[in-house]
């Protein structure tokens, strides 16, 4: 080991990762020894340097001197970008390894990929090892593996096997806690509620716990509990639980919701806050704020990767598009994603195809991404969009029935549309959201809900999409097109919600990015909703942002009660205002890998 990468692996041992990184900026291209670069890697990683990391592990690669534990940092660097692709075949072939530990790692690493079957498959093995912290360790990640498959009897006493000994109390407090949290899964809100404030009081209390009592209260309806506890803990929030908390403040319609982003910034500033705050702020349009925020950031960080980041979005918001062109960085760093819609604002589409194709490179499966991809191909006029946007193959419209008997005079309908109304305790819908002028359910209605009427319609979407996923409209797909690509093993049901419209209510065009198919049922509409004009429709293949050329929907569906469609997650969905009275009640809901909140 050169005696330069000795001194910066040293600071890197110490805590101090800048000074670790810029040292080896200056020496890590001279390093051979193969143990010096795998700790370099660890380092760049540590510093969410991902790219150089991956750069001295395939050096290691070509050197043939790559070992177990450089093998699985390279699968957890592309786990952690959602490179699933390229993760999975490296966590099966460390399975595979006589090493309990490195198999554990592996089946994790499984888990977070969503292979729950794989994940399974491994650690059902490691339960019973004679390590007694292994083996918690091997039956906590069977009992969340379980949960994710929706196997929750198993999975509860697969985590109740880890609070007692032989397991060590981080573990059992651990178990307490994915408890807690399958409570929450399960729609059990005062049991989990009780669980976490038990938690809460206990020393060493698991990361998160914090977070998903706030979660709980806000799933339950407990909106007055759930501020007071924003209030109580607002000084010890991350960036996730601010994120909740300030989306909770705007549902509410509180004076000041990003109070609590500002003094975090203002007491402890770091580059998690200030992307959140930075990026509530663009939402809202207050370009001048952003832009003091950012020069703050600057001079307190100087031009890292998350100043040109925001930098990039401010330029954005400011329509600079000639000015972020130039920007036009390689890496996860570069904001590509803006650079991409300023390409298409300035009608360069073979631009934005190249950046819109390296980002699918970067994250294969991001829906937004293949948005971007599906967009740019239709402003290019290119014949290979064909194959994505084919709507008489890929999208489906059914009518659904709540009852077995399938009586058209029965009124199962009404009676959901109230129930799903009583579902709904906030004012107003936070900026993050895609719903303007209406509000949207907490949590995951059709997995947190007891009531028959919501059980009824949740079967009657899962048969529907079964009968239609198994169908030879997709199964025949070619192998090359992303549905194929990128179908769960197991399509799953993994979010549901409910939206509540009234006249002027709509949704910006987006997409869900962790979906695979998406969709939606109409449980109220208002009769003044009709196939004349598209007032109140369902529109697909419209972008939320400027294309130099008007580029128009694929299609807009008229909503009908009882209506059920599914569409591919990559589609961008919107909803047009409608006028007049009466409500606009829908659930919709993804279905891809497994639910793995647990």
């Amino acid at each position: 080991m050169l005696p330069s990468t000795h001194d910066a692996l040293s600071a890197a041992k110490a805590g101090d990762i800048p000074t670790a990184c810029k040292l080896l900026d200056q020496c890590i291209d001279k390093e051979t020894d193969p143990a010096a670069l795998f700790q370099a890697a660890s380092c760049y990683r540590s510093a969410d340097r991902v790219n150089d990391a991956l750069s001295l592990l395939k050096t290691l690669e070509d050197r043939g001197q790559t070992q177990p534990p450089a093998l699985l940092l390279r699968a957890d660097i592309f786990c952690s970008l959602n490179r699933h692709q390229h993760a999975l075949p490296l966590y099966k072939t460390l399975a595979k390894i006589e090493h309990a530990p490195l198999q554990y790692s592996a089946a994790l690493g499984l888990f977070n990929c969503g292979d729950i079957s794989a994940c399974l498959g491994v650690i059902t093995l490691l339960s019973d090892n004679p390590d007694p912290t292994l083996a918690a360790k091997a039956k906590l990640l069977r009992g969340r593996a379980l949960a994710a498959n929706e196997a929750f009897d198993l999975a509860a006493e697969s985590l109740n096997q880890v609070t007692s000994p032989p397991a060590p109390p981080t573990l059992r407090r651990a178990a307490e806690y994915r408890l807690a949290r399958l409570a929450l899964h399960q729609g059990k809100f005062a049991e989990a509620e009780l669980a976490l404030r038990q938690l809460a009081v206990q020393e060493g209390a698991p990361d998160g716990a914090s977070e998903t009592l706030l979660q709980t209260l806000i799933h339950s309806g407990q909106t007055g509990a759930a501020v007071e506890l924003i209030e109580s803990s607002a000084s010890r929030m991350d960036s996730h639980s601010l994120r909740h908390a300030t989306e909770l403040l705007f549902e509410l319609n509180q004076a000041e919701p990003l109070e609590l982003l500002h003094r975090h910034w203002a007491t402890s500033p770091n580059p998690s806050i200030f992307k959140e705050l930075l990026n509530q702020i663009l939402i809202a349009g207050d370009a001048a704020r952003a832009e003091k925020l950012l020069t703050d950031y600057r001079s307190r960080f100087g031009e890292d990767q998350h100043w040109r980041w925001g930098h990039i979005r401010w330029l954005a918001e400011n329509g600079a598009h000639e000015e972020i062109v130039k920007q036009h960085t390689s890496g996860p760093d570069g904001a590509l994603d803006a650079i991409c819609q300023s390409y298409f604002a300035l009608g360069d589409y073979a631009s934005a195809l190249d950046a819109a194709q390296t980002l699918c490179r970067s994250a294969p499966g991001d829906q937004y991404f293949l948005a971007l991809l599906v967009t740019a191909l239709r402003c290019l006029d290119d014949p290979r969009h064909r194959a994505l946007t084919a709507l008489a193959k890929l999208i489906l419209e059914a009518n659904v029935s709540l009852s077995d008997d399938n009586l058209e005079e029965t009124d199962d309908w009404g009676s959901l549309a109230e129930a799903l109304a009583r579902h709904h305790s906030m004012r107003s819908a936070p900026p993050t959201q895609s719903v303007q002028g209406g509000t949207q359910t907490p949590g995951n209605l059709l997995t947190q809900t007891a009531e028959p009427l919501l059980l009824s319609l949740r079967e009657a979407i899962r048969s529907t999409a079964a009968s239609f996923f198994t169908s030879s409209q997709l199964t025949e797909l070619p192998e090359a097109h992303p549905l194929r690509i990128f179908r769960p093993a197991l399509p799953m049901m993994h979010a549901s919600w409910a939206i509540l419209g009234t006249a002027g209510t709509f949704h910006r065009a987006h997409v869900h990015t962790k979906g695979w198919y998406s969709g939606t049922v109409y449980a109220e509409v208002p009769s003044n909703i009709s196939a004349e004009g598209d007032a109140g429709h369902l529109v697909l293949g419209e972008p939320p942002f400027q294309t130099k050329d008007t580029l128009p929907p694929l299609t807009t569906i008229q909503p009908k009660k009882g209506k059920m469609v599914l569409f591919p997650s990559y589609l961008w969905h919107s909803t047009r205002p409608y006028s007049g009275t009466g409500r606009r009640q829908v659930v919709a809901f993804d279905y891809g890998k497994p639910n793995r909140f647990v």
